[in-house]
């Protein structure tokens, strides 16, 4: 049977319930915010149901059924716990052109009483196309989440006398890792400021107007200071503005610089936190940035120009925006001291459908033994081979062990 998701006016409707238990109690309490003109049909009918009855003037009839109460009514939902009878319901609801939900057999009723999210501003309705509660009343419970701070939003846009400028961390480029709170904002900006490190289709089911401000090592459509102004124009203007940047803002992203800019022209700015290309590099490279008696230290550094990066010193280093100075750094580590085994672990396009990790060592990357494509995380330090390190550790330890036992 196909169900058509519709919204009925029931305004002067009777609406009958038929049956007495806990199903009748649930159907009747999913009424209540929409009508109070309902009738309870049951020869047994729990006290929790006849105090609701009372309070909200709901009419209680105290037998069994028969076809003459279906007279006048316009839905009646069939919730006893009879199968024989509940069909019964149906077949006379039929004859009768009255709409019928039957509660034990959803697919053979008239119609679905669907999940119901309620909002200040609207009511959502959710139904399955298989009769899944469990699944439906979960996607209702984090609609009713998202769509309550979504409402939160709208009040304080309201409220602005000016615009506002949210600075959002897409993360590493996929879709999946931006977070819920850059997701809402994204949907209510009037103008959203974008730049390469993400793909532009994904914007395309968002309302704001998209501007492109992307910025490529030789390619730069632009300036800085012209991002600035572009922020600073919108806002002003009393939009709510979104500049999306990959990974987090605060982390070789300038959103320290266009927050200050902001701020000192009286526009007020909110950071939100992305996922940063290092930590993502990290989970999906499986490198691990610390790891217990390996790496008890990590350091970000930058390789995007030439005199830029420097040795860092901590266990762990990664290196944003460095493929086309890599050899470089490895050569510097090579000329530290540091032994020609040392690892590295690179990451390409992280995230994305054609990432790729490349472990290695910094005499091949100095040898121009590994191709680097860009954009690439590198990450040195012992961790690249974490698990060499504890199976080796094992291997003592259970050596160690059969020693003791001799």
């Amino acid at each position: 049977m196909s169900f058509l998701p519709i919204s009925v006016n029931i305004k002067n409707k009777k609406l009958l319930i038929v049956g007495g238990g806990n199903v009748a109690l649930q159907k009747l309490q999913n009424l209540l915010p929409f009508t109070h003109n309902i009738t309870i049909l049951a020869p047994d009918i729990l006290p929790e149901i006849r105090k609701i009855s009372g309070e909200k003037d709901i009419r209680i009839i105290e037998d069994n059924y028969n076809i003459q109460y279906l007279h006048g009514v316009f839905l009646v939902y069939a919730c006893t716990d009879s199968e024989k009878l509940n069909s019964k319901i149906l077949a006379d609801a039929e004859s009768m052109n009255v709409l019928c939900n039957r509660t034990d057999k959803a697919e053979e009723s008239h119609f679905r009483s669907p999940g119901i999210v309620e909002t200040k501003n609207m009511y959502v309705a959710i139904n399955s196309k298989q009769k899944e509660v469990r699944k439906m009343v979960a996607l209702r419970d984090e609609l009713q989440t998202y769509l309550e701070e979504r409402d939160k939003l709208i009040e304080q846009k309201e409220k602005q006398e000016t615009g506002k400028v949210y600075l959002v961390g897409f993360g590493p480029g996929n879709p999946d890792l931006l977070t819920r709170k850059g997701e809402k904002v994204l949907f209510r900006a009037d103008v959203i400021c974008y730049d390469n490190l993400l793909d532009a289709d994904f914007l395309n089911k968002y309302q704001g107007k998209k501007v492109y401000v992307g910025k490529r090592r030789g390619n730069h459509s632009k300036e800085q200071n012209d991002i600035n102004s572009i922020l600073y124009g919108w806002a002003k203007e009393g939009n709510m503005v979104v500049r999306l940047k990959g990974g987090d803002p605060l982390i070789y992203g300038r959103g320290s610089e266009e927050r200050f800019y902001l701020e000192e022209r009286n526009i007020s700015v909110e950071i939100i936190p992305g996922i940063s290309s290092a930590v993502a590099a990290a989970a999906y490279g499986d490198i691990p940035l610390t790891h217990r008696g390996i790496s008890s230290s990590v350091a970000f550094g930058t390789a995007h120009g030439k005199n830029s990066f420097r040795i860092l010193e901590s266990d762990t280093s990664v290196y944003f925006m460095g493929a086309k100075h890599i050899k470089t750094i490895a050569r510097k580590y090579i000329d530290e001291g540091y032994p020609e085994d040392y690892p590295v672990g690179i990451v390409y396009n992280v995230s994305l459908s054609d990432e790729q990790v490349i472990k290695t060592t910094i005499s091949e990357i100095a040898k121009e033994k590994i191709t680097v494509p860009s954009p690439v995380i590198s990450i040195f330090g012992p961790t690249v081979n974490y698990k060499s390190i504890l199976r080796k550790f094992q291997a003592e330890q259970s050596a160690q062990k059969l020693r003791d036992s001799r």
